[in-house]
């Protein structure tokens, strides 16, 4: 490879089947199962800070070493999802951690040193603070506007009880007071579902390349 990502064609992911629509569906429900890694991240970094704060109890270090090994694995993981479903062009999936002989010794400092000297730790800590903090927009964008869509059709059953109830109805830029409001809501929930649809496997192209920016290029051949 020369470090040009293509990604822009219906190839680039493999099992792309069917139509728009059921391209579009398969796109977003992967993005489901990527964000819920993301989530798993976020969990993982809030261990690894409580680590950091036990290290003076004596706990910390071992937690610690734990914490950014499971780190490594659930980015591997992440990875060969998005390996298997954007192609070998879009990312490819490293180890889950170093394989080097010293890691096998039983001593805790010589595994941890190495944990620590390896820079694909601090490139996972990378990876996984940019994937927390703005990542999972990439993978949630096409199933919220999907779930936004189906709510907007579903408003002729659901917005009499909300006005009765006094609630301030509004969908989108559509103020939902009557019958006839609600339709529109219905025809405008029909466009945003028909847009979740059709940028959802944009969006997991774009998610892929993010991704593979983070990875040690060393890994792949020239």
């Amino acid at each position: 490879m020369n470090g040009t990502i293509k990604l822009d064609t219906a190839t680039d992911i493999p099992g792309r089947t069917g139509n728009w629509a059921t391209q579009g569906a398969v796109a977003a429900g992967r993005g489901m199962v990527l964000f819920g890694f993301t989530l798993a991240s976020l969990v993982l970094w809030t261990v690894l800070l409580t680590a950091v704060a036990l290290i003076p109890l004596g706990v910390g270090l071992p937690l610690a070493a734990v914490t950014l090994r499971a780190m490594r694995g659930l980015e591997a993981k992440a990875w060969r999802h998005v390996a298997d479903w954007c192609g070998s062009a879009a990312v490819a999936p490293r180890p889950a951690g170093p394989a080097r002989q010293e890691e096998r010794e039983p001593s805790f400092w010589v595994r941890f040193g190495s944990l620590m000297a390896d820079p694909d730790t601090w490139r996972s800590l990378l990876w996984s603070t940019v994937d927390i903090l703005a990542g999972w927009l990439l993978t949630l964008a096409p199933a919220s506007l999907i779930a936004w869509g189906l709510f907007g059709v579903i408003m002729p059953g659901v917005w009499h009880p909300i006005v009765t109830a006094h609630g301030s109805n509004w969908y989108a830029f559509i103020h939902v007071t009557s019958a006839d409001t609600a339709w529109l809501s219905t025809a405008l929930g029909i466009a945003f579902i028909a847009l979740g649809l059709l940028t959802a496997p944009w969006f997991l192209r774009r998610y892929a390349a993010l991704a593979r920016s983070f990875q040690n290029p060393a890994q792949y051949p020239n």
